[in-house]
């Protein structure tokens, strides 16, 4: 995606853009979403990786505490979660409500992302305000199984 492209899609998503381009590629609007996150949001993968391509930081959160990796999982978008996860986004910030993007996919049955965190790392002993961890908000038996096995693992290491 080119710089034209990129600033068309950033314009229509109401971002404002500066010269360069780079200068305002973290810049929010409401909610303190970024492009980034508005990107994943959608499951928009080539935004995404052109955002990245040019310096967007995938660590930042917005007003709720929610991260471009925890959109791509609302997006059930395996590839913008991946290419979050390679860009260095954080596999357990917690949001407002505590809850990690692994306790949104495992309480969603995204069952293909739950996979995909546990596999990159992520934390399975986190707990929701509510005092869940992700084990016992687990909406089907696969994810269930999944998170099980993966717990066992870490207390054997």
């Amino acid at each position: 995606m080119n710089d034209n492209e990129l600033k068309c899609w950033l314009l229509q998503a109401e971002f404002k853009v500066s010269k360069p381009l780079q200068t305002n590629i973290n810049g929010t609007i409401a909610n303190a979403t970024t492009p980034l996150m508005h990107a994943a949001r959608l499951g928009n993968i080539d935004v995404l990786n052109a955002l990245l391509a040019r310096g967007a930081d995938p660590t930042l959160l917005n007003a709720d505490s929610n991260g471009a990796l925890w959109f791509a999982c609302f997006a059930n978008s395996e590839a913008c979660a991946a290419a979050l996860i390679d860009a260095g986004a954080s596999l357990d910030s917690q949001n407002v409500n505590g809850a990690t993007a692994l306790i949104y996919c495992i309480s969603a049955g995204k069952t293909a992302l739950v996979r995909q965190l546990l596999d990159a790392g992520a934390n399975t002993a986190l707990k929701t305000l509510d005092d869940f961890t992700a084990l016992e908000l687990a909406a089907n038996l696969e994810c269930m199984r999944m998170l099980r096995a993966a717990v066992k693992v870490a207390e054997n290491v």
